[in-house]
């Protein structure tokens, strides 16, 4: 195998061991990401615990909000942590550490400063320790006062509330004194050093250590978990004295059935105690998530925070209670994320992408300025979300403002959308507004404003009059000749044989194929022929004729009854003629019968004639 080959082959063998070695080294303090959700939904709740003012309520309660924000991969400089324009570095320096170190929520300065100053250091600003708040205090120095430093004093290099009694809680707060100094990198100061000797030397006989130092005081886990951090700190220290392994068989002897701890054992699982615990799991180096003698059947310690937690997102420090929501959010958002107090405030990891606390609008309507001109119905829609991962919007918080007036009854509000319908909304300028709260208390407010400009068609219509009539003119006809009606010569009969009759052979006849003008002439008839008086009958009759045939149309019933009785009595007069007979006052029928035809032919002769 040639040179080239074989250094090939060597660097191939560093970068390998240098992957493995990194991977070993960073199991203690890997964080899995993205962030769990019990993560983010505890960072909801550090969200809606913000003030105005920058800070979280408290100058205590600041200081844990800081670092359990922190370790969740935040960092309090953003926007994301600035309240009009403050944030919680602005608050713990416009006030007071030494008022807040004696307020009434506290109950022990020491402890108080050492988180202030691990506060601090994981927001980035360690050099503000020694001037902090207003007025500007030395942290540490502070911190220091609290320390035993008497010659052959049993509480030597211990811290402790009390002056007057040594032993009132100096295990807690002397594990605390300890963090806080190794988080400003003073390990192996003569004051760091005496208070680890001291701490190793409180262990009992059952592996733990008690929160006082008297010797009547018994173990307890949470003070126990909090030692070993302390204590694995001091390496460079004989503790010889103290037996780790004792202090963690003593922890996972007394792990409940949910995989939690409590604060003393036969205890119910209590929050704090169980962050604890999983600090000093990570401190040791052992990972408990996966290791066996973490679990309880398949209960992690992860599993009994996970129980605790409520929708609002914050860790009750025992089931059915919370009295310090603050703190066991906090301490166990630092544990979630695998960061012991050995490696964390001073090693605080990369930052992750600033967590969206307030839940966000996905669709709105109306947009802002919108115009309806057309429509008095307004419908108020929006969509939205709280993440995946956060607490959720709560229906029942959240409400809508149409024109400063709570519109919230009827709208119909659920977890992920709402609807407002408006009817006969007014002409001009309205505003409506959108308050979505999740179940942290994060509030998202929206304003949009619209206009509804509806022209109204305005009615033209006026009374109708009531029409003029104008009298119709009678009709005026033209004015024609008046009609002389030919006068009517009245007739007498003649007797027979007194008329003079012409030949009517002396009569000239019409000329033939001419048509036939003027007035009908009668036809001469030889006289006393019944042939000729039927000619002039018929002749001279034309116009009397037509007259009675109008007459006889118009009245045909009583026409045909007269024509039938004047014929039944010409059939009796005839029938009498031939019979013979004399007619009562002369002549016999047949005579008579000759003078009624002669009269009756003279009676239709025409006038003139």
């Amino acid at each position: 195998m040639n040179r080239r080959a074989w250094l090939a082959l060597a660097l191939a063998a560093i970068t390998a061991a240098s992957i493995a070695a990194s991977s070993v080294a960073a199991k203690p303090h890997a964080v899995s990401e993205p962030r769990p959700k019990t993560v983010t939904r505890g960072l909801d709740y550090l969200h809606s615990r913000q003030t105005d003012a920058g800070g979280f309520g408290s100058m205590a309660n600041t200081a844990w909000g800081i670092m359990g924000a922190v370790a969740g991969g935040e960092r309090m400089g953003n926007n994301a942590w600035s309240v009009k324009g403050k944030n919680p570095l602005d608050y713990l320096q416009a006030n007071s550490h030494e008022a807040a170190a004696t307020s009434f929520d506290v109950d022990n300065a020491p402890v108080y400063y050492a988180r202030a100053i691990m506060a601090y250091v994981a927001i980035g600003r360690a050099d503000r320790v020694y001037i902090a708040g207003t007025p500007r205090l030395d942290l540490l120095a502070q911190l220091y006062s609290y320390q035993d430093l008497t010659d052959a004093s049993p509480t030597k290099g211990s811290f402790s509330p009390s002056k007057s009694n040594r032993d009132y809680v100096a295990v807690r707060t002397t594990a605390w004194a300890i963090l806080a100094m190794h988080a400003m990198r003073i390990d192996g100061d003569n004051r760091f050093n005496l208070a680890v000797s001291w701490l190793a030397d409180q262990q009992r006989s059952d592996g733990g250590f008690p929160n006082e130092s008297t010797a009547s005081a018994t173990s307890n886990l949470e003070d126990t978990a909090l030692a070993i951090q302390a204590l694995e700190l001091g390496a460079p220290v004989d503790v010889a004295d103290a037996d780790i392994s004792a202090a963690k068989n003593y922890i996972l002897l007394h792990q409940r059935a949910d995989g939690g701890f409590p604060y003393k054992p036969g205890g119910v699982t209590d929050a704090e105690t169980t962050t604890a615990a999983i600090q000093a799991a990570w401190a040791m180096g052992d990972d408990p998530k996966t290791d066996p003698e973490w679990k309880e059947g398949i209960n992690t310690p992860e599993y009994a925070l996970s129980v605790l937690q409520g929708k609002n997102g914050s860790y009750a420090s025992k089931k059915g209670s919370a009295p310090r929501p603050m703190t066991s959010t906090s301490w166990a958002l630092i544990a979630l994320c695998g960061r012991p107090f050995t490696t964390f405030p001073f090693k605080v990891g990369s930052a992750s992408a600033a967590f969206r606390f307030r839940p966000w609008i996905t669709s709105l309507s109306p947009k802002n300025g919108a115009k309806y001109t057309h429509t008095r119905i307004v419908l108020i829609r929006a969509t939205y979300t709280d993440g995946a991962k956060g607490t959720g919007v709560k229906p029942s918080a959240c409400r809508v403002y149409v024109d400063n007036t709570n519109k919230s009854k009827p709208a119909d509000i659920g977890r992920y959308g709402l609807r407002l319908r408006l009817k006969n909304v007014a002409n001009g300028d309205h505003t409506y507004k959108l308050l979505l709260v999740d179940h942290a208390g994060n509030v998202k407010t929206v304003e949009n404003k619209f206009k509804v400009n509806v022209v109204t068609p305005v009615s033209t219509s006026t009374l109708t009059p009531a029409p003029t009539y104008h009298p119709i003119p009678n009709p005026v006809y033209p004015t024609t000749a008046p009609v002389t009606p030919k006068p009517v010569q009245t007739l007498y009969p003649t007797p027979i044989g007194s008329r003079s009759l012409t030949p009517y052979s002396s009569l000239t006849p019409y000329p033939s194929g001419e048509p036939v003008t003027g007035a009908p002439v009668a036809s001469p008839s030889p006289s006393g022929s019944p042939g000729a008086a039927g000619a002039d009958a018929g002749g001279g009759g034309g116009s009397a004729a037509g007259f009675l045939g109008g007459t006889l149309l118009t009245m045909l019933p009583i026409g045909a009854l007269l024509s039938y009785f004047s014929l039944r009595r010409r059939e009796l007069a005839l029938s009498g003629a031939g019979e013979g007979k004399m007619l009562k006052g002369g002549g016999s029928a047949w005579e008579r019968a000759k003078q009624a035809l002669g009269k009756s032919r003279d009676i239709v002769k025409p006038a003139g004639s």
